[in-house]
């Protein structure tokens, strides 16, 4: 019964899941493309080490980029559809049976998103593959492994991504009162729970072991005026800049919104009805809004920190930057990807709101023009906030690098890849732009009083 029920239930409510599912399988992917060089790396021998160093750059920062926008997807499914829960136990299913019942939902995508990801990866396997050769300098691409290995490694690591990023979730729709559920689809608070904030400690306390780390990671000139300690340096940072990330993604029910509040604040509401519109919509839809930044937040951040740390380092030995790009896109450009499909996502497993809520609006005496605005300044709002908080990111790793340069270049400032952000950013900003535009452009098949009455 409860498997049958599941399944139904994903049926029903196929657009809140969509996302979820376009996600777990695109995650597939890439981490099936990153495990399958490590199968190809073990049979090239001592030969493959470079190729393994950069297999697990790729797949590190891939499983980062997976977590954040899994669970950003999977909770937002899962708060979007308390209405559907609260029927359920309405129609007598026990809050135990519906906690199983979420789990078994979460097991299905799992599978299915998994195994569709298997495929997607064997097909983007060797074009990475040769572009990742081509930055190690290994000469001609060795024949592609993509066997078992990769297959119970991806189906693994994703399967427990997907269940311990939705068992919060799934805890919380079994606690779900079914007067309130009906009275409101989705609380515009989000309260932090106690195992959020056991990640804040296990973050923060390794946020602080890597900054300490870094600081103290004093770089030096050795007899033969060669510069030793460079790699420390990279190392600490960048795991720095995962730590500070995984931070503030899970602090982002409390952080996110006052972000938010506070840089849209600055522009006064008299300016402009629609920015209002976009401003307070973002604010009230606090579950939503995370769901969209936490993948742009991560998209933006790594590229930062790399860059910052590039071009700190060229200030710290007087020298150019030396940057990588085709290497720098080889390892980011998979997280970068999960980001685009999260944040992307986030926005289509919303459309149904944006729908009532751009009827409420023309009932209001809106125009297309009014939602379209709104709409877009929508997306600004989304792609800013997280603009910012990768900012404070990679400039706080920035400041720490400089730190540990000082022996060698004292009074040093860092200097921060804001350029590079940038571009991310604004890449980014079309993306869900695009999102939020097609359910305020596209003819609805329903009347506005229809529209209103679904709810």
């Amino acid at each position: 019964m409860i498997i049958r029920v599941a399944v139904r239930e994903l049926v029903r409510g196929w657009r809140l899941w969509a996302g979820s599912i376009i996600v777990i399988v695109a995650s597939s992917a890439v981490c099936a493309a990153a495990m399958s060089q490590f199968e190809t790396a073990a049979t090239l021998g001592d030969d493959g080490v470079a190729l393994q160093s950069m297999s697990q750059v790729i797949l590190a920062f891939g499983l980062l980029s997976a977590i954040a926008v899994t669970a950003a997807t999977t909770n937002l499914a899962v708060a979007s559809g308390r209405r559907g829960y609260a029927l359920l136990q309405l129609a007598g299913v026990l809050p135990r049976q519906l906690v199983l019942i979420v789990f078994s939902q979460l097991v299905i995508l799992s599978l299915v998103g998994s195994i569709l990801g298997l495929g997607v990866g064997r097909l983007a396997a060797s074009p990475l593959l040769e572009f990742t050769i081509a930055q190690t300098g290994l000469g001609a691409a060795p024949p592609l492994a993509f066997g078992s290995t990769t297959l119970v490694w991806t189906l693994s690591l994703i399967s427990g991504v997907v269940l311990l990023s939705g068992a919060r979730s799934a805890f919380r729709a079994g606690r779900v009162r079914p007067i309130e559920a009906l009275r409101e689809p989705e609380p515009p608070k989000i309260r932090m729970g106690v195992l959020r904030w056991v990640g804040v400690g296990v973050a923060l306390a390794a946020a602080a072991g890597m900054g300490l780390g870094l600081a103290f990671a004093r770089p030096r000139f050795e007899a033969d005026g060669h510069l030793v300690g460079l790699d420390s340096i990279s190392g600490f940072s960048m795991m720095l800049s995962v730590a500070l990330t995984a931070l503030a993604a899970t602090l982002g029910p409390v952080l996110y919104p006052l972000v938010l509040r506070a840089w849209t604040a600055l522009i006064p509401a008299a300016a402009s009805g629609t920015w209002f519109l976009a401003r307070r919509s973002c604010s009230y839809r606090i579950t939503q809004s995370t769901a969209a930044v936490t993948p742009l937040m991560v998209g933006i951040a790594l590229p930062g920190t790399m860059y910052t740390i590039a071009l700190t380092t060229a200030s710290a030995v007087g020298g150019p930057a030396d940057i990588n790009t085709g290497s720098i896109f080889a390892s980011l450009g998979p997280a970068l990807f999960l980001a685009a499909i999260g944040a992307a996502a986030t926005i289509f497993m919303t459309g149904r709101t944006r729908e009532r809520d751009n009827a409420l609006v023309q009932v209001s005496g809106g125009t297309v023009a009014t939602t379209t605005l709104a709409a877009i300044f929508e997306a600004v709002i989304y792609v800013m906030t997280a603009f910012l908080l990768a900012a404070a990111i990679f400039a706080t790793v920035g400041v720490v690098a400089s730190i540990a340069f000082s022996p060698i270049a004292p009074g040093i400032a860092p200097t921060l890849g804001v350029a590079t952000a940038a571009l991310i950013a604004l890449v980014g900003l079309a993306i869900v732009s695009t999102a939020t535009l097609l359910p305020a452009l596209s003819p609805s098949r329903r009347s506005i009083p229809s529209i209103l009455a679904t709810e």
